[in-house]
């Protein structure tokens, strides 16, 4: 057992250049416990492994890896879901796509099937299973790893017996219709230069060709051959694309551009016709 004083915690967080309140949140997760249970004390009780733990993960911390990586779970619309470096990290900003579903579909008994293409960590879908627990969601991605922990995250949040996972390029394997097909593309310009804790992400759900519209070129042109009469599509959009992807063909009906906090079009609907 090693006892840690606050004073020397202070000094790890130095050592690693990282900032004191992190250095707290990294070892309430180690510990267990509330960050503002740790706040109050003056030291801490490690054993010998957590204390090795600490300093392994200050360290990759300060490499520019991202707590929830580090952690393996990220919060979603009020729910956590385990992230790993196969997949995509849950965003506020996708948050948008919820909030868009639930305007388009205000029962929440509907017995909807929804098509969460392009999955990830599944946060998309499953957030929506839970809000509507009518709803079957049907997961795909071409990443057979991703999908492992969309499940993972499908079975955490006690909704697998709603859930379908399919390996898919975009539409490649889907072989069916659904009254919404929801997702977050990759968007990014691949001559874009991301900070270093977003490249922690797969690189196949950030980039998508010299101009980013590689997946909606993909998507928009196709997506009405899965959706059933009036069924939607929503996307997430990157910054300035949002007239580009007016220019895409598509057989669908753009019925509205959200705009996020910043002022952003971050977020498109689409009714099949």
């Amino acid at each position: 057992m090693k006892t840690l004083t606050k004073y020397e915690l202070q000094n790890l967080a130095i050592i690693y250049d990282i900032s004191y309140h992190e250095t707290l949140l990294i070892l309430a997760h180690i510990l267990n416990v509330e960050y503002t249970y740790l706040f109050f004390e003056k030291s801490y009780d490690l054993s010998e492994d957590d204390y090795k733990t600490l300093n392994l993960f200050l360290s990759r911390r300060n490499k520019g890896e991202p707590i929830s990586k580090i952690f393996e779970k990220k919060e979603f619309y009020g729910l956590n879901f385990k992230t790993t470096k196969d997949t995509l990290d849950p965003r506020p900003e996708t948050e948008l796509l919820i909030d868009l579903f639930k305007k388009y579909h205000l029962n929440s008994s509907q017995n909807l099937q929804i098509l969460d293409l392009g999955s990830g960590t599944g946060c998309i879908g499953i957030t929506l299973l839970k809000l509507f627990p009518n709803a079957l969601c049907c997961f795909a991605d071409i990443s057979a790893k991703a999908l492992s922990i969309t499940r993972e995250n499908s079975k955490m949040h006690q909704v697998l017996d709603r859930s379908e996972f399919i390996r898919s390029d975009w539409f490649e394997n889907i072989d069916k219709k659904f009254d919404v097909i929801i997702s977050n593309p990759p968007y990014v310009a691949t001559s874009y230069e991301l900070d270093r804790e977003t490249l922690y992400d797969p690189e196949a759900a950030l980039f998508a060709g010299s101009d980013g519209m590689e997946a909606y070129r993909n998507i928009l042109p196709n997506a009405s051959n899965y959706l059933k009469p009036d069924g939607l599509l929503l996307l997430e959009i990157g910054y300035n694309q949002a007239e580009k992807i007016k220019q895409i063909s598509s057989d669908l009906s753009l019925l509205h551009m959200e705009r996020d906090l910043a002022g952003i079009r971050r977020a498109c609907v689409f009714r099949s016709l």
